[in-house]
């Protein structure tokens, strides 16, 4: 095929062209191998020796240039928070005579070419020596995942099919799956089966006619069909890249896809409970990223499987009964595994009342207390732009905002408060959501007509601890926002 004749040997030239490396040089002589292989260790920056902290490790191939590529993204990416702290271990080529010996240890069989098919060998060495060595000598967790980029990625997918269980996510970037005639189908298909518990799959490639010639669009097709559920997997094709300028974008979006949704602190949604009306839809939000990939759920009260619903970012709802939402996260590393019971009452829209006789526009009315249970206010009045609801008294207290607000049309309205626990929002005299212990967020959704409404919210206020606001979306409204005093009244 006149595309392998081409590309092959810009396989073999792509580790000419390393650069001064970053991290710790360190090496280990291996039996499998018989050689020593030279390592290159980035440590996070959040580690200090002695510290008994313990991090993921990503194997990085074709480390001499890979090493400095993910420094560069890693950093990048830890700044902005989309990425936990990670060991990242270069793995060096060797270079007899000044040879690249990467066509000889990444190629998983011989392809009917001299030197090739040294990609068992490397297995073994990865699994009996390196990563023993590593979990031995650095603070490993134990979770690993393996990056690779052509020949690399061709590894990368060599290794899932037959050492699943070694690393939790596989990062293949462009991979050279045409090889051996497409051997990698075939082998995919022996033993998929093979892969248990939950695993993590980032492909990457380019569009047009390379997605075709790498072999890739045959590799998305058959893990469609044959790839199981315990499998996340994503390919993504990049456009206007070459084969070696789409690493950078590789690099960083197949950090993210594996590792963002591990650093999530809580299951972000909203709604988070309320009432709703049987046959008319609601849009539950979720604002985790890649929440599709990890989170599944289920509405009917039974705990989620892999098999459930991926919980997308926006997810439509119509209920025909009351709804007991169940979340629940599903990690390669499973030590993150969260969850989350939200419930929905099936009801009818709150009733509307019509403007209050001597309301005036703009405002509520506040009072702090010293105790949930004082009679006296210790200062009260209507509330103003400038004035802090976390600032009415120089001690602790507690405080009630209190009024009417107006609606101008029907439909879900979710409301939201951050506070300390045991902050509570009223409507009329109902109670509709507090703040549990434990927690410093709350939403509901709940029906209503155009009119206006009372409304009450209460809160504690401790020094130091987690001030107290709130906040509403309307419906239609693209996203959550303030309570503006144009829809404020206060008696």
């Amino acid at each position: 095929m006149p595309f392998k004749a081409i590309t092959t040997p810009l396989l073999l030239l792509l580790g000419l062209y390393a650069t001064a490396q970053p991290g710790i040089k360190d090496s280990i002589y291996s039996q499998t191998l018989k050689e020593e292989r030279r390592l290159q260790i980035q440590l996070p920056k959040e580690y200090k020796p002695g510290s008994t902290d313990k991090y993921q490790v990503l194997y990085l191939l074709d480390g001499e240039w890979n090493a400095e590529l993910f420094d560069q993204v890693q950093t990048w990416s830890r700044q902005w928070g989309f990425t936990p702290p990670i060991i990242m271990v270069g793995v060096v080529n060797v270079y007899p005579n000044n040879q690249n010996q990467r066509f000889r240890d990444l190629t998983p069989t011989s392809g009917g070419q001299n030197g090739a098919g040294g990609g068992p060998k490397l297995l073994t060495f990865l699994k009996d020596e390196l990563i023993p060595y590593i979990n031995k000598t650095y603070p490993s967790n134990g979770s690993n995942i393996l990056w690779g980029h052509s020949l690399g990625g061709l590894f990368v997918l060599y290794t899932l099919f037959t050492e699943p269980q070694l690393f939790d996510a596989y990062i293949s970037a462009d991979p050279a799956a045409w090889w051996d005639h497409g051997f990698l189908g075939n082998y995919a298909r022996e033993r998929v089966n093979n892969i248990k518990g939950v695993k993590s799959l980032f492909i990457t490639g380019r569009t047009g006619a390379a997605y075709h010639q790498m072999g890739i669009d045959s590799l998305e097709m058959l893990l469609k069909k044959i790839a199981p559920p315990n499998l996340q997997w994503k390919a993504v094709a990049y456009p206007d890249e070459t084969h070696i300028s789409q690493q950078y974008k590789s690099a960083y979006d197949g950090l993210k896809y594996t590792l963002a949704p591990s650093i999530m602190d809580r299951i972000q949604i909203n709604p988070m409970g309320g009432i709703v009306v049987k046959g008319m839809p609601f849009t539950l939000s979720c604002y985790n990223v890649l929440s599709d990939k990890f989170m599944r759920y289920s509405t009917n009260g039974v705990a989620p499987t892999l098999a459930s619903s991926p919980l997308q970012s926006e997810n439509v709802i119509t209920p025909g009964a009351d709804i007991q939402l169940n979340i629940k996260t599903f990690f390669a590393n499973d030590t993150a595994d969260k969850s989350f019971t939200g419930d929905y009452k099936l009801g009818s829209p709150l009733t509307a009342k019509k403007k209050p006789d001597q309301a005036v526009k703009g405002a509520w009315n506040y009072a702090c207390y010293k105790t949930a249970g004082a009679n006296e206010a210790i200062k009260s009045g209507r509330t103003t732009e400038n004035l802090d609801i976390n600032q009415l008294d120089s001690n602790d207290f507690f405080g009630r905002l209190s009024g009417y607000i107006e609606t101008d049309k029907k439909g879900y309205y979710t409301f939201l408060m951050v506070g300390e626990p045991g902050a509570k929002l009223y409507i009329g005299d109902q109670l509709m959501m507090e703040i549990a212990p434990g927690t410093d967020f709350h939403s509901f959704m709940v029906p209503m007509g155009k009119g206006f409404y009372s409304i009450r919210f209460e809160y504690q206020h401790h020094k130091g601890g987690r001030g107290f606001g709130y906040g509403y979306r309307t419906p239609d409204a693209p996203d959550d926002g303030p309570i503006m005093p144009s829809v404020m009244y206060a008696p």
